[in-house]
């Protein structure tokens, strides 16, 4: 019990220690440097980190920090902001800045058990791309004459589907050839992300029944906007 609590005691000491001059080197950074390295670490474990992504892989990352290069482990409980479909991390990509908040690894080095992911590059990234998504939705409805549907997505195969609207009438969906597919929040989506079920915004002209659409918009899919989370 006394190595046990001896132990403890030691790496406490170490991470207090990392807290206190780590902290205070990010602080000198540059006044020009709009985005600095930051790493936190508390006397139980928890850990602040910012810095760039190294590489990115389903459920695991690698992030350049102070110290070096971290290995972040996101479970599956982890939450990623801005929300992705799936929680799908691949989506951020080598060289993004990022915040990542979770818990010193007690069985590697230099490893982080995430549970706040936040990519601040993808996020403006997303933004810029909803902003132009809503826009160009916009011209097209402007100057065009088809109408808007609104229903349940089902038999989705590669560029169609099956669409039912509340009153029972179904209609069978093309996406034409450029059409924007996009989320609840005008992100770009791949048209592979809609599935049986999703709650489906179609505007296209209806031809006896099939409709041509221009722009599909599932807005049972999350919306990539601003989060409320506290990670930094």
């Amino acid at each position: 019990m006394k190595k046990i609590l001896s132990v403890i005691g030691i790496a406490a000491g170490i991470t207090a220690f990392l807290a206190v001059t780590l902290v205070a080197a990010a602080q000198t950074t540059t006044a020009t440097t709009t985005q600095p390295m930051l790493l936190q670490v508390n006397r139980a474990g928890k850990t602040l980190i910012r810095g760039t992504i190294a590489s990115v892989a389903s459920g695991t990352m690698t992030v350049n920090g102070w110290g070096g290069v971290w290995t972040v482990n996101i479970p599956t409980s982890a939450e990623i902001l801005p929300v992705t479909v799936n929680k799908d991390v691949t989506q951020f990509k080598v060289g993004d800045f990022v915040g990542i908040s979770g818990t010193m690894s007690q069985s590697a080095q230099w490893t982080i058990d995430a549970n706040i992911v936040r990519d601040w590059t993808y996020r403006q990234v997303v933004s810029q791309e909803q902003k132009q998504n809503a826009q160009t939705a916009r011209a097209t409805m402007k100057n065009g004459t088809p109408r808007d549907y609104v229903g349940t997505a089902s038999n989705v195969n590669t560029d169609t589907f099956t669409l039912t609207t509340a009153n029972g009438t179904t209609y069978t969906v093309n996406v034409a050839s450029g059409a924007e597919v996009v989320s609840r929040g005008w992100a770009t989506l791949p048209f592979s992300s809609i599935t049986d079920g999703n709650n489906i915004r179609v505007w296209g002209v209806n031809a006896s029944g099939t409709i041509t659409a221009h722009i599909v918009r599932d807005v049972t899919l999350p919306v990539t906007t601003k989060a409320t989370s506290t990670a930094q």
